[in-house]
């Protein structure tokens, strides 16, 4: 079964825990650490602790910010877990991926998730303006 690792600066995992239980309800593979809210915490103990909790199984981690420091701290874990890394999401990437029905997912699956996410990431403005000239 693949495991999922939402991994964000501030509280934006919780953001998307909640939407995760509003749409899928709870899931027990997908797994949230807001990264430096907390003095006591040390974000890289706390997804190392979980990657070697989770390490059987697929793990796909994903992160808000590509070149932030969370998703740096993620890729310097890839080697060592053999995890994937995806970064830049957004809900209809998640949603999409974790509510895949497949019990590992592919490169070429997650490649796919990811072109189609790009396709939901819209300028409605422009979007109204060319359904005006038609």
């Amino acid at each position: 079964m693949s495991q999922f690792i939402i991994a964000t600066h501030s509280y934006l995992a919780d953001g998307y825990k909640n939407s995760i239980n509003f749409f899928n309800g709870a899931t027990n593979n997908v797994h949230f650490i807001n990264a430096y809210v907390d003095d006591q915490k040390n974000f890289v103990e706390e997804l190392n602790g979980l990657l070697e909790k989770l390490k059987t199984d697929q793990i796909v981690i994903l992160t808000d910010m590509p070149g932030g420091s969370v998703n740096k701290e993620a890729v310097n874990l890839i080697k060592d877990y053999d995890c994937k890394v995806i970064s830049g999401i957004n809900l209809s990437l998640v949603l999409e991926l974790i509510m895949n029905p497949d019990d590992k997912l592919s490169d070429e699956a997650i490649r796919l998730t990811v072109n189609e996410a790009r396709k939901q990431i819209i300028y409605v403005n422009d979007l109204l303006k060319e359904e005006d000239l038609e």
